[in-house]
């Protein structure tokens, strides 16, 4: 048998034979890599949906909002700025190049839909026939908006699958009529389930009008809240997205130096705000690991300077018979990288199930990849030698001949 090999064999013998330091050692180690992981298995999971969620908005689409602040996502209410209008969204699909399809948008909250005895309080859309495509969404059954529905101001509503669901439980939604805030609509069509976006907003509890039906009848005023725009050459998105702003400054008379009335949305916009909130609680989780990670480690620090006082007649005993201080000094350090190591596999198996747990219960969004696993190996042997150094030197320092007095004594 080799030395090393000898050396790993007694290493384990010790942390068997000491069960207690040992598992005391490994706690904290193990907290640390738990919340380390579930960050990452979190971070992972988010990321990746945050970017399934952005390619809802499009990578080749820009929208206009009407209000100069950063307004990435949806606002929480209304703001009733009239600042943009129809002529506006025209004179971009006229005059702007790689503008391929553009869709004014109107849209309200607090919409109340009735059928029969059951109701739900909604959002209301007024579109052009465009909007659809623009926004990659479709319809389970149906048909979308018409020219001829736009043309004479129909009162047709689209739903969401939410709403469809809540008005007629039973199916059959199309060709039904509905009560929208007290006037009746057919229903021509029920989209597709789409779920929320990357702002939280429920795709699926909406309702949807012509854009004349919304302006005319539903909202009764001219004002838009957006202007969507699908481009022809993503990879010239920001040149466009800035002629879009040069256009409208000057359609609004917005003199040099005063700020924009509206806000240009570029899909990095969503997916750099969608990001900001996790990134920011993933930092704060991590810190919280490393602080625990350290604690840990300090642990193991002083379990192993408490271990070398009452290890000591064997340590000198085991000099006397020829180990070298090196040889003392390297199975210190391999105990306390072995603790740290199993320290760090409970705590990704821990990890791991909590951020499962917290996906499941809808709390979070998981993905198991290799990350964690090495993140946790390098965090785990770096705690295991930097905190196991000093008492592996203590123990290597050690006079044979007075450690073996005083264990005798």
């Amino acid at each position: 048998m080799s030395r090393s090999q000898r050396m790993a064999r007694h290493v384990v013998q010790s942390l068997v034979a000491n069960k207690g330091r040992t598992l005391l050692m490994m706690l904290g180690v193990a907290a640390g890599v738990a919340v380390l992981s579930a960050v990452i298995v979190l971070g992972q999971g988010t990321r990746e949906r945050v970017m399934g969620l952005v390619s809802k908005h499009g990578l080749d689409m820009l929208m206009v909002r009407a209000g100069g602040e950063v307004q990435v996502f949806a606002p929480k209410s209304d703001r009733g700025l009239a600042v943009l209008f129809e002529p506006d969204a025209r004179a971009i699909e006229n005059e702007i190049p790689n503008v391929q399809l553009v869709s004014a948008v109107q849209n309200q909250r607090g919409i109340t839909v009735v059928h029969e005895d059951r109701s739900v309080t909604t959002r209301g859309f007024g579109v052009e026939p465009d909007w659809m495509e623009i926004r990659r969404w479709g319809v389970a059954e149906g048909e979308f908006i018409t020219a001829n529905d736009m043309a004479s101001s129909a009162r047709v509503a689209l739903l969401g699958a939410r709403v469809a669901r809540e008005l007629f439980p039973e199916g059959g939604a199309v060709g039904r009529v509905v009560r929208v805030n007290n006037d009746p609509y057919t229903v021509t069509a029920v989209f597709i389930e789409m779920g929320t976006d990357a702002g939280g907003d429920d795709w699926d509890n909406r309702i949807v009008v012509p854009l004349t039906t919304a302006t005319r009848r539903l909202f009764g005023r001219p004002s838009l809240e957006q202007i969507v725009i699908r481009v022809s050459d993503a990879r010239r998105l920001p040149e466009t997205a800035e002629r879009v702003r040069t256009l409208l400054r000057v359609r609004h008379q917005i003199a040099p130096g005063k700020p924009d009335d509206f806000f240009v949305r570029e899909p990095a916009d969503v997916q750099g705000t969608a990001l900001e909130t996790s990134n920011t609680l993933s930092t704060s989780l991590i810190g919280v690991s490393l602080v625990a990670l350290l604690a840990g480690g300090l642990v193991i620090m002083n379990l192993m300077l408490s271990g070398v006082t009452q290890r000591a007649g064997e340590i000198g005993l085991r000099r006397a018979v020829g180990a070298r201080a090196a040889d003392i000094t390297r199975e210190f350090l391999l105990e306390a990288v072995f603790i740290a190591l199993l320290g760090g596999i409970v705590g990704v198996i821990l990890g791991v199930m909590i951020a499962m747990l917290l996906s499941a219960t809808g709390m979070g969004t998981s993905r198991v990849t290799w990350h964690p696993f090495v993140v946790a190996a390098l965090a785990c042997a770096a705690i295991g030698v930097g905190f196991g150094l000093h008492p592996a030197r203590r123990a290597a320092r050690l006079d044979p001949a007075t450690a073996l007095r005083g264990s005798r004594a």
